[in-house]
């Protein structure tokens, strides 16, 4: 089942994110500071949840839904430059998703099992349909305070977890390579 939500989630991230882009993307900053990619982290990562809660019509008992779905991306190149991050979020009325580009710094001590990485946000988008209308580019502010942010990660098994400014637990975000480079 979590094989087929990843799948699901991965084609419907690059469909979506097809749809829309972020201006000027072609002029990444090669200035952003950089470091090397423990070997085993390159490459593109996918994360998705589905809440099994569901929306049931109290007249007629039809299910309208699930109340909540969640799709991440992530692209680690070897030198840390040209990184995307994207996140994509879905509730019955509506659906909100933020495109991320800009450089990911690994910490010294990072390894291809665990430590920790700054995803410096260059560059994004936000987009949102449904009851919430969003059509946007970050500003400088947002990219500073919000999206640049440090990460920290463990291997477990085949999954990559991910915890944003803390150490990784069992409620982590799951990621799975989905392709090399």
């Amino acid at each position: 089942m979590k094989d087929i939500l990843v799948l699901t989630t991965t084609l419907a991230i690059l469909l979506f994110a097809g749809s829309w882009t972020m201006k000027d993307q072609e002029t990444i900053d090669n200035t952003l500071p950089t470091t090397t990619t423990p070997k085993e982290m390159i490459g593109e990562w996918s994360s998705g949840y589905a809440s099994f809660t569901q929306v049931v019509d109290a007249y007629n008992g039809r299910v309208l839904g699930h109340t909540w779905q969640s799709g991440k991306y992530l692209k680690i190149t070897p030198d840390g430059k040209n990184a995307e991050f994207y996140i994509m979020m879905q509730s019955r009325y509506s659906s909100f998703a933020t495109q991320m580009s800009g450089s990911i710094r690994f910490d010294a001590e990072s390894t291809n099992s665990r430590g920790s990485f700054t995803f410096l946000a260059l560059k994004a988008h936000y987009k949102g349909f449904g009851s919430a209308k969003v059509d946007r580019d970050a500003t400088t502010e947002e990219l500073k305070k919000n999206l640049t942010r440090k990460y920290y990660y463990r291997m477990d098994g085949e999954w990559l977890r991910i915890e944003p400014g803390a150490e990784p637990n069992d409620y982590s975000s799951s990621f799975r390579k989905v392709s090399e480079p």
